[in-house]
């Protein structure tokens, strides 16, 4: 990297041919060392020139599309369900398979025999249609002989993609012209060869790029348009999008079974993240992510035999290349790029294992038009509104984990548009770089043992909860809380029990989802090992339908732990008796000024211990309440809504729950609008405002000393750790 003064550089800045002026102006305002360019543009020669690193955006997969033109069949692939059609005449049953679906982005694949991939199911009696009793039209419909009348049935069909996702989405967003683009598959011989001579041939032909950024690998995560182009489905960490014919024949050989379309289409719902994940589902992943990791290595080591670095963008077609699981640094990735709209986001990056750069694109990204379709670089769009909204929860995150390098994508010529804009993205840089000099990314003081999300997926999909948990609830606050952030499995409970250094498990999720964990709750080894740990002095949280599974008489297989049980519908005739008062003087609710407010909340979850405590809501409408089980202690949450009293809130309960209360008044900052931290290594010590309001707040240091510091909206103070210390009294 070029060398820079410490306040300067660490901002990639998103540069386009014909914008050298501009370009050369916002190097010096934005202290820019390194410029990009973006889906649709390329760099003049000009930019080259003027002295900034170099990042160089390429997509393999849709990189030569005079070859996707003349290999079709090697498109990617991916399975569909038709929508469900309800038999209501006897006799034949013909079934339009595409209908709901993009004509545009889909054309059906009669390349491959209907007959050994596909799959004709009637879902009321949830069987299999013998091959023998339906067949393909060539009007695109399937006819079913002798259909049940009154029986709902499908088709799981396999389709290519004939309009890759991200250029449709630029050509609906942005505009773009131009034939659609088409994505091909590496995991076809010959154009998995050809794509490796092409890489060669494109890092010949870009001798001025340092930093060779890969958008990303080669399988998109899925984005599923209707005729209408809407979404019709999205999932960010979804499997669906690496199905192909070969792909089929390929995992039977190496597993020794053979998958069925069934095991992808899922009954429709495509294994989404929030499903609890079957074992041929998992097998499938892993069957991916083996192939997606050899093939990345190969590229990444033909950009290192061209003397450049290798940059994963962690977005777009990232499907195998996640970096929580083990093996990511032997890819020889030089650095790592995500999209940042929040904390989780932000730490996704940050947390990410191994010494190498790691960079987050801020938002808004320089469209006309946010991801609400509202908007920004358009009109009376205001930009600074919608970066100011997400820098506020990132800097929380920053402070906790800090990343190398920021740095915005999209079109220049519309951001440059909005002078007031481009002011203030001078100061978010400039307090950026300050937090990266002030902390030389040090880790922060502690003030709680770990704290660890339990779920179906564990580190695999560490921070990677966007879709399902939305940005606004837990992971959010956990990614800016002072404490380890741990991310474990069922699966890690069974095999390695659970770990001396966790204070705090969390668990939360709808009833029946991965995030809650379902059937595992019928696990007695996953009960007894929680139970155990509880009873021995560990804190237990959970939310919503946490440890949730109808199962011998129980809804909460924990109710015993958590103090609380919900009401279904099947313990209507029973009593419940346990009335106590609602205890507003908790440790918990101390902060608490206002009326508690979780989000919507339709409770049916009632006490049913003794040591239970009810801190909101009613006895058989509990919103809040604790227990206390053996040496240990739970809360229950009915929901959790992320704002600054409910943040302050969950900050207090991971203290309580785990027995740390003595801890609260240790680096802690009393206004529940402001957060701080301490940095032993390189003695500092940092106080923000959250709001947009001046605020007053007494701060304490490790020794419970304090002193009072007044902020001014969104105003990030630091101190030398020995000039706070003699302003505590």
């Amino acid at each position: 990297m070029t060398t820079q003064n410490k306040l300067t550089g660490h901002f990639t800045l998103p540069a386009q041919k014909g914008m050298d002026k501009e370009v050369k102006m916002l190097c010096e305002k934005w202290g820019v060392d390194a410029v990009r360019d973006s889906d649709g543009t390329i760099l003049s020669p000009e930019i080259l020139c003027i002295g900034p690193d170099v990042y160089s955006t390429i997509c393999l997969i849709r990189a030569d599309q005079a070859w996707a033109k003349s290999h079709p069949g090697q498109c990617q692939q991916k399975f569909l369900m038709s929508y469900p059609v309800t038999c209501n005449a006897d006799g034949e049953l013909k079934i339009k398979i595409q209908k709901g679906y993009s004509q545009e982005q889909f054309r059906i694949d009669t390349d491959h025999a209907p007959e050994k991939y596909w799959e004709v199911v009637d879902r009321t009696a949830n069987k299999v249609i013998d091959v023998r009793d339906w067949r393909y039209l060539e009007s695109g419909e399937v006819l079913i002989r002798n259909p049940i009348k009154w029986h709902v049935y499908t088709i799981n069909f396999l389709v290519y993609q004939i309009w890759e996702s991200t250029s449709m989405y630029n050509y609906i967003t942005n505009n773009w012209t131009g034939d659609h683009q088409m994505g091909v598959d590496p995991r076809q011989p010959q154009t998995g060869e050809h794509l490796l001579k092409y890489l060669d041939q494109w890092l010949e032909t870009h001798p001025d790029t340092d930093y060779v950024r890969f958008t990303s690998m080669i399988y998109q995560f899925p984005l599923i348009k209707n005729e209408k182009r809407e979404n019709v489905y999205q999932d960010w960490s979804g499997y669906l999008d690496p199905i192909s014919a070969l792909a089929l024949d390929e995992f039977e050989k190496q597993k020794g079974y053979r998958l069925r379309s069934e095991d992808i289409v899922d009954e429709g719902y495509f294994n989404a993240s929030y499903r609890i994940p079957k074992k041929q589902f998992l097998d499938w992943m892993g069957f991916v992510q083996e192939f997606v990791r050899a093939y990345t290595q190969k590229c990444v080591e033909k950009v290192h035999g061209a003397n450049k670095k290798a940059i994963l963008f962690f977005c777009d077609h990232w499907i195998g290349t996640e970096p929580y699981l083990d093996g990511f640094e032997k890819l020889g990735f030089d650095g790592i790029i995500g999209p940042c709209l929040s904390g989780v986001e932000l730490r996704r990056i940050s947390d990410v294992p191994g010494d190498i750069i790691k960079e987050v694109r801020l938002y808004p990204y320089f469209f006309e038009v946010n991801l609400q379709d509202e908007p920004v670089f358009k009109g009376n769009g205001d930009p600074i509104k919608e970066c100011k909204k997400w820098w506020k929860s990132i800097r929380r995150a920053l402070l906790r984990r800090c990343v190398d390098r920021i740095g915005f994508g999209g079109y220049l010529d519309l951001a440059v548009k909005y002078p007031d804009f481009l002011n203030y993205v001078e100061e978010l840089a400039d307090e950026f770089r300050t937090v990266l000099d002030k902390t030389k990314k040090t880790i922060p003081c502690n003030v709680a043992k770990k704290v660890a999300l339990l779920d179906c997926w564990g580190r695999m999909r560490s921070w990677m909860h966007n879709d399902n948990w939305p940005q606004g609830h837990i992971p959010e606050f956990l990614s800016g809380f002072p404490a380890e952030i741990e991310f474990i499995s069922f699966d890690d409970i069974r095999k390695n029990g659970i770990s001396e250094e966790i204070g705090t498990i969390i668990n939360w999720g709808s009833v029946g989802s991965s995030w809650s964990g379902g059937k595992n709750w019928a696990d007695p080894e996953i009960v007894e090992k929680i139970r155990a740990w509880v009873d021995n002095g560990g804190g237990f949280v959970g939310v919503e339908d946490s440890t949730a599974y109808e199962y011998q008489g129980r809804f909460f297989q924990l109710a015993d732990v958590l103090g609380v049980e919900k009401e279904i519908g099947n313990r209507l005739s029973w009593a419940k008796n346990i009335r106590p008062d609602v205890n507003q003087r908790h440790f918990i609710l101390e902060d608490a000024v206002e009326k508690i407010d979780l989000g919507t909340v339709r409770s049916s979850v009632h006490l049913n211990s003794e040591c239970a405590e009810l801190l909101a809501g009613t006895p058989n409408a509990v919103l809040l309440s604790t227990n206390k089980f053996g040496k240990g202690r739970s809360v229950y949450f009915t929901n959790y809504l992320h704002n600054a009293q409910n943040m302050r809130i969950l900050y207090r309960t991971i203290l309580w729950v785990s027995g740390q209360e003595d801890g609260l008044r240790r680096w802690f900052s009393t206004d529940i609008n402001t957060d701080c931290a301490c940095y032993p290594e390189v003695k500092q010590f940092v106080v923000i405002n959250n709001s947009e309001q001046d605020r007053n707040t007494t701060v304490y240091n490790a020794d419970g000393r304090s002193a009072n510091i007044f902020l001014k909206p969104l105003e990030m103070k630091w101190f030398a750790w020995d000039e706070f210390d003699r302003i505590c009294t």
